[in-house]
């Protein structure tokens, strides 16, 4: 039976940093600096993701089709946390002010990049096509709209919508009793 995702096998050849128990990873996934990503237990990731750069992700955490993780100044997504599709995560954008030039290639005296980690605390979730600029904490338990942009802190226990995200509401917290169903299935 010819299977989508990686086995366990080749998982562990791909190289990278630390790897977890019953991980599903697309044979599609673009992975780049594998010995900078850490997987939990229990992660699955689907077709055409790309994983780049200093990405740690937790344990119970879903990565849905095209999500783009932009890791080079660090991307965590701690357990029970997830990113719906195409999502974007940038923990590193250039300067489009014209005062600096843009471009991975050209050299750092006439770029100006921000460079900071972006972290999903647990329980939290992006919707359908949100992008994350550097330097966002996503608080536990909050959660975005389809088509959201974050460049500002998620408050905890927050749903969040727009263009920029704002809070719409709160969000309830029952979901941490019903970890306690899974963790006593597992």
């Amino acid at each position: 039976m010819i299977s989508n995702f990686y086995s366990r096998e080749e998982l562990e050849e791909i190289g990278f940093k630390s790897i977890g128990e019953n991980v599903l990873i697309s044979k599609k996934t673009s992975i780049y600096s594998s010995n900078k990503i850490s997987i939990g237990n229990n992660v699955r990731i689907d077709d055409f993701c790309i994983l780049s750069g200093n990405i740690t992700i937790g344990n119970n955490v879903h990565i849905s089709a095209y999500v783009a993780l932009y890791g080079k100044a660090g991307i965590e997504i701690k357990d029970y946390s997830g990113c719906s599709a195409r999502s974007i995560i940038y923990s590193v954008t250039d300067d489009f002010s014209g005062q600096y030039m843009i471009g991975a290639v050209l050299p750092e005296s006439v770029t100006n990049v921000r460079k900071e980690k972006v972290i999903l605390e647990k329980y939290s979730q992006l919707g359908a096509n949100t992008i994350v600029m550097p330097g966002v904490n996503i608080g536990e338990g909050a959660v975005t709209g389809a088509l959201s942009f974050v460049n500002n802190n998620l408050t905890p226990w927050s749903i969040n919508v727009g263009i920029p995200a704002k809070k719409i509401k709160d969000r309830k917290k029952e979901i941490k009793e019903l970890v306690k169903k899974v963790e006593n299935r597992i």
